[in-house]
């Protein structure tokens, strides 16, 4: 997936979502690409992306909802096989931090791709950013740092799969509660870009992947070396933005991909620290420089070594 400037998404209503852009409510009656498959039934559009469009649906043999993701006809070969690695990926991988694929096919009428995968009502980490901030908030502190521990478990585990995801970010961080138990879980999504340590390296003619306002500086360039400390920057990133509303290098999320791309290779921007609200604790700030510093070092051999090393930091009392 070649490298472009994400655009944050606009604040929407906080219930069912899944990623790909936003709720669009609609009658239970709707017209699919799938609509004549016989195990599920289509019951609304809940996502429309550049890829394709996510669908509420029933499975009628398991009595479950799932989440049908369903690809344009028309998208690059190089989007098909990101959407192929997403669904393979996802049902080879099994975490509770991680989103999980039941099914993957082909609508042979119209020669259209699908997967049907775990349905999640909730919102992801951004949106519930986006909220809190509009209702002159900040993020509370203890659930911060409990989403992101559970996704340093999902990347842990990853990693301990010799995968690398190289797209973490609050939208990729989704909450979701258990229909059955109510426990809040935050899951990652979309590992469309993931990157298979013991498969084949990237040539020097591949597009650069993920969000520049997340990736380390070994992603920022062709022939960088690409492992688990990836993710641990991006992490560092992550808690940036969701600690201060703000991400490190806001200035630069219009200016040219070039300057971006620099920064986060050259540049150390503020601390976090000096974005919190008037009021914070300062041995809060404190750790909070310290965390995001060490997850954040431009060399990869100064930042956390995993993601567990991490989640424990976030935790140490």
């Amino acid at each position: 997936m070649e490298l472009a400037t994400a655009q944050r998404p606009t604040l929407s209503d906080l219930g069912d979502h899944l990623p790909g852009g936003e709720v669009i409510e609609l009658p239970v009656e709707i017209e699919s690409p799938l609509e004549h498959l016989e195990r599920y039934t289509v019951m609304r559009l809940i996502g429309a992306g550049g890829m394709g469009k996510i669908y509420q649906a029933y499975d009628r043999l398991l009595e479950r909802n799932v989440a049908l993701k369903v690809m344009h006809a028309d998208i690059p070969p190089r989007e098909q096989r990101r959407f192929r690695r997403e669904a393979i990926l996802g049902a080879r991988l099994l975490h509770p931090c991680l989103v999980r694929v039941y099914d993957m096919g082909v609508d042979e009428r119209g020669q259209t791709e699908w997967m049907a995968m775990e349905y999640l009502p909730g919102t992801d980490m951004l949106r519930l950013l986006d909220a809190t901030r509009a209702r002159g908030r900040a993020l509370p502190w203890p659930a911060l740092v409990r989403g992101l521990t559970q996704v340093l478990m999902g990347l842990q585990y990853l990693h301990d799969c010799r995968v690398v995801h190289c797209d973490v970010k609050p939208a990729n961080m989704f909450v979701t509660r258990d229909p059955n138990t109510r426990f809040l879980t935050t899951k990652l999504l979309d590992l469309g870009i993931a990157y298979d340590l013991d498969g084949p390296r990237p040539g020097p003619t591949e597009p650069l992947c993920g969000d520049p306002n997340y990736i380390a500086p070994e992603q920022t360039m062709h022939g960088g070396v690409i492992d688990p400390r990836t993710d641990i920057y991006a992490v560092g990133v992550s808690l940036y933005e969701l600690a201060t509303g703000v991400l490190p290098f806001e200035e630069l999320t219009s200016a040219p991909l070039h300057e971006l791309l620099l920064a986060q290779r050259d540049r150390t921007p503020p601390p976090p620290s000096s974005r919190l609200p008037a009021g914070t604790p300062p041995e809060l700030a404190d750790r909070l420089d310290w965390i995001f510093s060490r997850a954040c070092a431009k060399d990869p051999a100064r930042r956390y070594p995993s993601a567990r090393a991490m989640q424990a930091a976030l935790n140490a009392e």
